[in-house]
């Protein structure tokens, strides 16, 4: 996907962007303050229907030259790493 202005826009008016990473899974991406990088929530379907956080990224740790798609896995990895980590201490 190619970054449009327009698009880069829309998010700073919301301050996020929903993007896709896998079914029942999502990132909620949010780009810093000059849309040079993004860092971002990831959320996942629960058994009873609603939407989890699993966590999210410390700052923007993801490039914006990515694209949102592959920005969005970026933080979906990132925040499944930090994940097993912490359950494994």
């Amino acid at each position: 996907m190619v970054l449009t202005t327009k698009h880069i826009e829309s998010i700073g008016e919301v301050g996020w962007t929903r993007v896709d990473t896998a079914p029942g899974e999502w990132v909620a991406l949010v780009p810093n303050e000059d849309d040079s990088a993004f860092g971002g929530t990831l959320w996942k379907q629960g058994e009873d229907g609603n939407e989890y956080s699993e966590g999210c990224t410390a700052g923007h740790p993801v490039s914006a030259a990515l694209g949102f798609e592959e920005a969005a896995r970026a933080i979906a990895v990132i925040v499944k790493e930090e994940n097993r980590a912490a359950t494994q201490d």
